[in-house]
């Protein structure tokens, strides 16, 4: 009878595995050598989504709500600005409303892809074989007293996502780069969950780079 329910219970296993091992990792980062650490004051958040607007503006300001209590944030949506802070035009409105630092975030891809497993045969063991002692597991018997206690699970297709977003930190007045990441996420759960995630993995990063304050 416990058998019976093995196969499912296989089955359920590994699609749990699959499907829930969300995972953010930097895959690249760079840090300008020459300029020195320094906490920002006034910080304008910019997310560039393409043909999602929506996404843009709950990315933003999930970000601004997660900054530090110490730096006043700004979200790009708010302030009507489009996410190149390197722009003259861009760059002149934000040092004309006090802002000393900028905070790119660019969703460079997203690419899925599908691995089929094949159905696959497998020999589930029986209590009573270890009950009953050495002489009559398996491994001492015929195939034929083994065969009854073998199932098969059925094929299947997971969906791998792949999410890759680059992350950049300006320095005003002169809109300078200072500071990037390149992240690779793995089928997150959804966007809001993709987005605390990278709150969570570029902040500690940019806190231990010296370039968010500790709180």
């Amino acid at each position: 009878m416990r058998l019976r329910f093995l196969p499912v219970l296989t089955l359920c296993t590994c699609i749990f595995l699959l499907s829930g091992c969300a995972t953010s990792t930097i895959q690249s980062s760079w840090r300008d050598a020459g300029t020195p650490a320094a906490i920002p004051h006034k910080i304008a958040v910019f997310v560039s989504a393409k043909d999602d607007d929506n996404l843009r503006k709950m990315a933003e300001n999930r970000i601004v709500q997660r900054m530090p209590r110490s730096v006043q944030a700004s979200a790009g949506h708010l302030l009507e600005l489009a996410p190149t802070p390197e722009a003259d035009n861009i760059r002149q409105r934000l040092v004309a409303g006090g802002f000393d630092t900028a905070l790119v975030a660019r969703l460079v891809s997203v690419d899925k892809s599908q691995t089929i497993v094949p159905p696959q045969t497998r020999f589930g063991p029986d209590p009573l074989f270890w009950r009953m002692g050495p002489s009559y597991r398996p491994y001492y018997s015929p195939f034929l007293t083994y065969y009854p206690y073998t199932y098969e699970t059925p094929g299947y297709t997971v969906e791998t996502t792949r999410v890759v977003v680059e992350t950049l930190l300006y320095r005003l007045p002169d809109a300078k780069p200072v500071w990037s990441a390149v992240t690779e996420s793995i089928n997150p759960e959804s966007s809001i969950r993709l987005v605390d995630e990278l709150i969570d993995l570029l902040g500690k990063r940019l806190k231990e780079e010296r370039l968010l304050p500790p709180d």
